[in-house]
């Protein structure tokens, strides 16, 4: 497994670290240099599998809410999205985790070209 991966642009190493602050693969930026860099490699398989997780992320968050509407009443009146985020967040942070580690150990980074301004 790899530690780091050099920017392309200063090529200086990106940590592990580094990479998990990204919000989104689509808004990474170098932390060194500021270049901004996508990934070409495996980000398409990973839409497609995000494609197919969150309607099962959907599915949970009704049968848990469910489950709980049974002994919490008032839960029926709670937006799913809240009890998604109350609930079954942490796997879904673990999922992105996976995304992250995947993207990092078998993707390439290139330079994001920006053809409607200049980098300085």
């Amino acid at each position: 497994m790899k530690t780091s991966v050099p920017c392309p642009n200063c090529q200086i190493p990106i940590s592990l670290d580094d990479f998990e602050d990204f919000s989104t693969p689509f808004t990474m930026k170098c932390p060194h240099c500021k270049a901004k860099l996508k990934e070409t490699k495996v980000t398409p398989f990973l839409l497609l599998g995000m494609f197919a997780v969150i309607p099962i992320f959907i599915y949970l968050t009704a049968i848990v809410k469910n489950i709980l509407a049974g002994i919490i009443p008032v839960i029926e009146k709670i937006p799913t999205t809240v009890v998604f985020l109350g609930v079954l967040y942490p796997i879904f942070a673990l999922y992105e985790r996976i995304n992250g580690l995947i993207m990092f150990n078998k993707g390439n980074l290139h330079l994001k070209h920006n053809n409607n301004r200049e980098e300085k």
